[in-house]
């Protein structure tokens, strides 16, 4: 013997048993899209001074490349003798730059919020009981 249900309740037996409806994007508000919007211009204007830089570079080279002496403080030194000290005061920079980088860094790491020295708790037997009153709870008789 064959049972079948009628039609408008064969559409409702294929429905799930619970209905649930997805989440709706919350909009954002008008400083959250503020932020956006000075965070994209930022990454925008970041990027396009980024390559404005690697595009000049080798131009900057080039010409720097063709100077034969310079008068500096009045005194004539050559083009080599200013490019070691040009090298020297970026190697300089440079170091100073990862000590700043290096201190930030260890900063964001390592002094958040939390308490370094961790508390002692003192427990009592009401504790105790709800924490086997969990692990009961958990077994295999659940």
């Amino acid at each position: 013997m064959s049972f079948q249900l009628p039609p408008d309740l064969a559409a409702l037996a294929d429905r799930p048993d619970f209905e649930v409806s997805v989440p709706e994007e919350p909009e954002p508000g008008f400083i959250r899209r503020i932020g956006r919007m000075a965070a994209s211009l930022g990454i925008f204007v970041g990027t396009t001074t980024l390559v404005a830089v690697i595009f000049f570079v080798p131009v900057l080279i080039f010409n720097v490349s063709r100077i034969e002496a310079l008068e500096i403080a009045g005194q004539q030194i050559s083009a080599s003798l200013f490019a070691e000290q040009l090298g020297a005061l970026f190697w300089g920079t440079a170091i100073l730059a990862l000590a700043f980088t290096s201190f930030v860094a260890s900063l964001l790491m390592f002094a958040s919020g939390l308490r370094i020295r961790p508390r002692n708790q003192s427990f009592s037997r009401e504790d105790a009981v709800h924490h086997l009153a969990v692990l009961r709870l958990s077994g295999p008789e659940r």
